[in-house]
C-alpha cells in the first residue's frame, strides 16, 4: 500500500535549529522541503561539501592500492562509533593527499626527464658541449632535422655538416660563414629543414642524457617509497570510508538546514512525513528542544507528496520490481501486492527445473545471512530467493531436476505432474496464455478498483469491464463450444458497450461511433499481450534442454575414458563433474537472469498498462544515509 502523507509545518527557535535537525535526521521521519521545493547549497558550508569530495576521492585513490577486500558484510557499529572515528579520518585523509601530491610530483619529474632524454637522444653522438653552439661575427649555425637523402646534397652544396643518421631522419649541425648564411637558410628550407632549439642546458647532449638517467633512477625510488606508503595507509581504507558516511551525514543535514526558512529568533521546516510516524518525528522534536510548534494536516489537492510503500514481510522484496519500473503516484495504486504472486508463480515456471531451484533457493538465504546486504541489494536477494523456491516447486509439475527427468530419478512414470513442455506443447502454451490472462484480467480489475474509488463507475464499468466480457466471451466461443450461446451473449455485451460508450463525452453520435469503433480495434493489443505470455512455455523449455543437452555433453566426457579401467573411470568421473558443474553454472546463471528480465517485462508491458500510474517520487527523509557501514541504531 502507499502510505498516506502528511504535510509538517515546524516551528522553533532558531537556537535549537541544529539539535531538532539532528534529532529529526537520527529519527528519519520527515522529508525536508523548502517553501519553493529548492535548495539553497549556496548556503552550506562549501568545506563540509569539499570534506565529502575530498573523502570520495582519497577513498577511490586508496582502492587502487590496497587489497580486494574480503567478501562479507559491511561493518556494524553504532552512530557514536561512526562520528567517533571522523578526527583519525582526517588525518589519515591529510596522509593519503599528502601522499598523492608527492607521488604526482615524483612521476611528474619522471615524466620531465624522460621527455629530455627523448629529446637529446637523437644528439647523444654529438661530443661538443651544447653551449659552443652559437652565432660569431664570423660563423652561423644551424641545428635541426634532415630526410636522409637530403645530408649528401648538403654536404655537395659545400656546407659544412655533421650529422647524426637516426632511423628515418638525421639530426645535422650546419656550419657557415656569415657571407653564406642567407644561402644555406635557402638550401635548407628547399630540403624540407625541420629547425631544433637545444634545451637551455649545459655540457654534451650524452653526458645530460646519463645525468637524467641517473635522477630518474633516484626518483624511481623515492616513487617506490611513496608506493609502498600508499599501500600502507590503504590498509587502513575502512577508517576513510566511515569518515565519507560521518561526513555524508552531516552534509545531508546541512542541506536540509539550508532548505529551512530562517528569522532572526526563529526558523520555519515545512516537509512530509508519514502519517504512521508522525507521532515518532513529533517526540523526536520534543525531545530536542522545549519550545516548538508541530502542526500536520492532509495534501492539497494540488500538491505531489512523495511515495512510500508498506507491504508484508513477504511482499516487501517485491517492490524492487515495482520501483525499477517507476514510483506509483502517490494517488494511484501500489502495485507490489497484486503483482507478486503472479512474479513468484511466473519466475518459478520460466525456469521450471528444481535442481536450479534448490540452488538458487540455498544460494540466496545464505547471501543474505552472511553477506548482509541493504536497501535495494536485500530485496533483490529475496526475490531471486523466492524465485528459486519457485522453481523448486513448479520443476516436479513442468520441469526437471538439474536437466533430468524425474522418472529416470524415481524410476516411475507419474512425472511429471502436469505437462512436459517437451511433448504436451499445445497444452503447456495454452496454460501459459490462461494464466496470462488471468493476470491481465487482475490488472483491468485493479483500474476498475481505481475508477469506483475516485468517483467515475461509468470508465470502471465501460472502459474496463466491458474488456473482461469481450475477451472472455471471444474465448468462450472459440474453446469451449458448448458455451456458444453464453460466449456470443457476452461478446455483443462487451463490444456493444464499447462501441456505444467508449465516445461517450463526445456529442456527435458519428463521433461517437468513431471512438467506438477505435477502441474495438484494440483487441489486437490484447490478444497479443496474450500471446507474450507464450514466452513462459519458451523460457522453461529452454531451462529443461539445455539442462539436458549438457548431462549428455558431462556422460560423454565420461564414456570417453571408460575404456580405461578403474584409472580411467576415475578420471573420468573427475573430468565429467568439472564439465558438468561448468556448464550448469552457466545454464543457471543465463536462465535466471532470463527468468527475472521476462517476468519483470510482463509486469511492465502487459500488467502495469492497464492500471499502473508511475509519476510518483520516492519519500526521501533526512536520516542517516551510510553506504560503507551498517549502522546498527539507525
Amino acid at each position: 500500500m502507499i502510505v498516506p502523507m502528511k504535510r509538517l509545518t515546524l516551528v522553533a527557535l532558531k537556537a535549537d535549529e541544529e539539535a531538532i535537525l539532528r534529532a529529526l535526521q537520527r529519527a528519519g521521519t520527515v522529508e525536508v522541503i523548502s517553501r519553493a521545493d529548492v535548495t539553497d547549497e549556496k548556503a552550506v558550508d562549501e568545506h563540509l561539501l569539499a570534506e565529502v569530495q575530498r573523502l570520495e576521492s582519497a577513498a577511490q585513490l586508496l582502492k587502487r592500492y590496497g587489497e580486494k577486500p574480503p567478501m562479507g558484510p559491511k561493518p556494524e557499529m553504532s552512530a557514536e562509533e561512526l562520528f567517533a572515528s571522523v578526527p583519525e579520518a582526517a588525518e589519515l585523509l591529510e596522509r593519503t593527499e599528502e601522499l598523492d601530491k608527492a607521488l604526482a610530483a615524483v612521476r611528474a619529474e619522471i615524466d620531465r626527464n624522460e621527455s629530455m632524454i627523448e629529446t637529446l637522444l637523437p644528439w647523444r653522438q654529438f661530443d661538443a658541449p651544447i653551449e659552443m653552439i652559437h652565432a660569431t661575427r664570423n660563423v652561423r649555425y644551424a641545428v635541426g632535422f634532415l630526410p636522409l637523402g637530403a645530408v649528401e646534397q648538403l654536404e655537395e652544396a659545400g656546407f659544412a655538416v655533421e650529422a647524426f643518421p637516426g632511423a628515418r631522419e638525421a639530426a645535422v649541425l650546419v656550419a657557415a660563414s656569415a657571407s653564406e648564411a642567407e644561402e644555406m637558410q635557402r638550401v635548407l628550407k628547399e630540403l624540407d629543414f625541420a629547425e631544433f632549439t637545444f634545451p637551455a642546458i649545459t655540457g654534451t647532449p650524452l653526458e645530460n642524457i646519463r645525468a637524467r638517467q641517473a635522477e630518474i633512477a633516484s626518483l624511481r625510488e623515492q616513487e617506490a617509497e611513496t608506493v609502498a606508503a600508499l599501500e600502507a595507509v590503504a590498509k587502513r581504507r575502512s577508517l576513510l570510508l566511515e569518515g565519507l558516511d560521518a561526513a555524508t551525514i552531516e552534509r545531508d543535514r546541512a542541506l536540509s538546514m539550508a532548505a529551512v526558512e530562517k528569522t532572526n529568533a526563529a526558523f520555519i521546516l515545512e516537509g512530509w512525513v508519514r502519517a504512521d510516524e508522525e507521532e515518532k518525528a513529533q517526540n523526536a522534536v520534543a525531545g530536542a528542544a522545549e519550545v516548538f510548534s508541530f502542526e500536520t494536516r492532509d495534501p492539497l489537492e494540488e500538491e505531489t507528496p512523495p511515495s512510500a510503500m508498506k507491504n508484508k514481510k513477504l511482499i516487501e522484496p517485491f517492490e524492487s520490481i515495482v520501483t525499477m519500473y517507476a514510483y506509483p503516484s502517490y494517488r494511484g495504486v501500489d502495485a507490489t501486492a497484486v503483482m507478486a504472486p503472479f512474479y513468484f508463480l511466473f519466475f518459478g515456471m520460466m525456469l521450471s527445473d528444481s535442481g536450479y531451484g534448490l540452488a538458487l533457493f540455498i544460494g540466496g538465504l545464505l547471501f543474505s545471512k552472511f553477506m548482509k546486504p541493504q536497501g535495494g541489494m536485500a530485496k533483490l536477494a529475496r526475490v531471486i530467493t523466492f524465485g528459486g523456491l519457485s522453481a523448486l516447486i513448479c520443476g516436479p509439475f513442468i520441469g526437471t531436476f538439474f536437466g533430468l527427468a524425474w522418472n529416470d530419478i524415481f524410476h516411475t512414470d507419474i512425472f511429471p505432474l502436469l505437462f512436459d513442455p517437451m511433448v504436451d506443447v499445445m497444452p503447456m502454451m495454452l496454460l501459459s496464455c490462461g494464466l496470462g490472462l488471468v493476470h491481465m484480467f487482475t490488472g483491468i480489475i485493479v483500474k476498475m478498483y481505481m475508477c469506483f474509488r475516485d468517483g467515475d463507475p461509468q470508465s470502471a464499468i465501460f472502459d474496463q469491464l466491458s474488456w473482461i466480457l469481450l475477451l472472455t466471451g471471444l474465448i468462450l466461443l472459440f474453446a469451449v463450444p458448448a458455451l456458444k450461446t453464453v460466449a456470443i451473449v457476452l461478446t455483443a455485451l462487451g463490444g456493444g458497450m464499447l462501441l456505444l460508450f467508449s465516445g461517450r463525452s463526445k456529442k456527435n453520435p458519428f463521433m461517437r461511433i468513431g471512438s467506438g469503433l477505435g477502441a474495438l480495434y484494440n483487441i489486437t493489443g490484447y490478444l497479443s499481450d496474450i500471446l507474450s505470455y507464450v514466452r513462459i512455455f519458451a523460457l522453461g523449455l529452454v531451462s529443461g534442454a539445455m539442462g539436458m543437452v549438457f548431462n549428455l555433453i558431462g556422460g560423454m566426457v565420461y564414456d570417453a575414458f571408460g575404456g580405461l579401467g578403474v584409472v580411467g573411470a576415475i578420471l573420468g568421473c573427475i573430468l565429467a563433474g568439472a564439465v558438468l558443474l561448468v556448464l550448469h553454472v552457466f545454464s543457471l546463471f543465463i536462465n535466471t537472469l532470463g527468468a527475472y528480465a521476462h517476468c519483470a517485462r510482463l509486469q511492465f508491458i502487459e500488467f502495469f498498462g492497464k492500471f499502473y500510474e508511475a509519476d510518483g517520487h520516492e519519500f526521501k527523509p533526512l536520516r542517516f544515509n551510510t553506504r560503507n557501514v551498517i549502522l546498527r541504531d539507525k
